[in-house]
């Protein structure tokens, strides 16, 4: 038999060798267990997560010698065929290549005839998404009302795709993503069984470029070791996969939060010399920003997917900058990435974005700025002057511990019709004919209102501020006099007027 690659090698051949996807896994066990088989199943979920290969694990289970079980022998004639992908009741069809109506009408017609070796007939039809609605809608009867020896299992990586006429007439189970530990984990026990020495930093840099699919693991595992052989480092998983070292992205963010902008340009000028993908770069310190919030916020919690040499390293960048500073720069990075996705000029794209970042500063939180405004309103009262009087021109009874009130009095110019060719009217202040102020009552010449505010300045149309003493009677006093004033004024420029 000739070489298999890994990811065929050392595929699960039982329920209790998948990985990530446990919830589907006791799902169909106790189905199998306890007699529920239902006539169609849809496996959805991302690439290389393991929906191919459970749908051949459960066809074992239903037609092993020793079925239906929940563990298949992996030993009998019909489990050796369904694993090799042979059997004659066991039909993996490819929707992308049986896209017509032609071929589910063939598929209509072959699902009549009973199994010929197992207990049941199984039909495997992989990125059946790709099906057109033609296709689909030939294929409804048949899937409402198979015969009792049939059963489809669905396969798709896009199940937006399928109609729902399909989907209320199957059992639908959504695969996860793999963990990037737990692909750490499988690739650590492949290459013990395989006699190679890999470092645990270099098979998580595999792990995390698999983007949780252990499939692309495991071959990303193959050309590694086809690139350096029975040892593998740090070193040679960026060579040979030409991957971007994460001491380059720490580097970066550390540049941006320490505000150092001849040493972000520098780095770009290396990432640029390397040939580094820009929108990888940028997405990257978007996580590593979203990292070290998180970390703000868990006080220092570990991530299950980072070893613990990045963490210490994410600690120490997290003491430099405060949470809303941290937020800040993942907003203006996320609109970087946009721009630089639409941009014909990348790398200056990243220079402008990471000049932008890296000046924003700590901000105050909102919650901070009330309460200190909140403090200053339950402060104590701005001291008053020791010689109030003096500040009132004079008023007598002031008191030097009464606050001091702003009172605005607006006077409305009277309507007068203006004739034409009449004689300027001379602005210049007017004696009243009778005293401003009652008898008795406080002076106004006598420096009330204060100095510079003199009765005789006031024009029409403008507001008279007076000042007094809240609670006192004194502008009782003073407010008679001064409408006294204003009606004499108004009498006085009519009569000029008409003349």
């Amino acid at each position: 038999m000739g070489y298999q690659v890994i990811a065929r090698k050392w595929r699960p051949a039982l329920f209790t060798e998948v990985i990530g996807q446990e919830s589907v896994v006791r799902t169909l066990k106790n189905a199998v267990s306890s007699g529920r088989i239902g006539h169609a199943y849809l496996f959805s979920g991302p690439r290389g997560v393991g929906k191919t290969t459970i749908a051949r694990i459960f066809a074992k289970c239903l037609n092993c010698v020793n079925g239906p079980t929940s563990e298949p022998c992996n030993a009998c004639g019909l489990c050796k065929a369904i694993t090799g992908g042979h059997s004659v009741d066991v039909l993996e069809i490819d929707g992308a290549s049986n896209t017509d109506v032609d071929n589910i009408r063939e598929l209509r017609e072959s699902v009549k005839y009973a199994p010929a070796e197992g207990k049941y007939k199984i039909y495997i039809i992989d990125e059946v998404h790709m099906l057109s609605k033609s296709a689909f809608n030939a294929l409804l009867k048949t899937l409402e009302e198979p015969p009792p020896f049939v059963v489809f299992m669905f396969a798709t990586t896009e199940p937006h795709k399928i109609p729902m006429t399909i989907h209320s007439r199957c059992q639908r189970f959504d695969f996860k993503r793999v963990p990037v530990r737990k692909i750490h984990d499988r690739l650590a026990d492949i290459a013990k069984k395989e006699d190679i020495k890999a470092s645990d930093d270099a098979l998580y840099l595999i792990a995390r470029e698999a983007d949780g699919s252990m499939r692309d693991g495991q071959s990303l595992l193959e050309q590694v070791i086809s690139f350096s052989g029975a040892s593998i480092g740090r070193v040679e998983v960026l060579d040979a996969l030409g991957l971007m070292d994460r001491t380059v992205i720490f580097n970066l963010c550390e540049a941006v939060l320490k505000k150092d902008a001849i040493a972000c340009l520098n780095i770009v000028e290396k990432m640029h010399v390397f040939g580094y993908d820009f929108k990888k770069v940028i997405s990257e310190l978007l996580e590593q920003v979203r990292d070290l919030a998180v970390i703000k916020v868990t006080d220092g919690a570990s991530f299950p997917d980072l070893p613990e040499s990045e963490m210490n390293i994410l600690r120490d960048l997290a003491g430099l900058a405060g949470l809303e500073r941290l937020q800040l720069q993942f907003s203006v990075l996320s609109k970087g990435y946009e721009e630089l996705i639409r941009s014909t000029t990348p790398r200056y794209s990243l220079e402008m974005t990471l000049l932008k970042a890296l000046h924003m500063d700590d901000v105050t939180p909102m919650s901070e700025i009330i309460a200190k405004i909140d403090a200053l309103k339950g402060g104590s009262a701005r001291p008053a002057p020791a010689n109030i009087s003096s500040d009132l021109g004079g008023v007598p009874g002031a008191s030097a511990t009464a606050p001091l009130v702003k009172k605005t009095f607006a006077v409305e110019k009277p309507a007068i019709e203006v004739k034409e060719n009449a004689p300027a009217v001379d602005c210049a202040p007017v004696k009243a004919s009778k005293p401003l102020v009652q008898p008795g009552a406080a002076s106004l010449d006598a420096g009330y209102p204060p100095h510079g505010v003199g009765l005789a300045a006031v024009k029409t149309g403008q507001a008279v501020p007076l000042f007094f003493k809240e609670g006192s009677g004194e502008i009782a006093d003073v407010i008679p006099g001064f409408l006294d004033y204003l009606k004499e004024r108004d009498r006085l420029t009519f009569n000029r007027l008409e003349s």
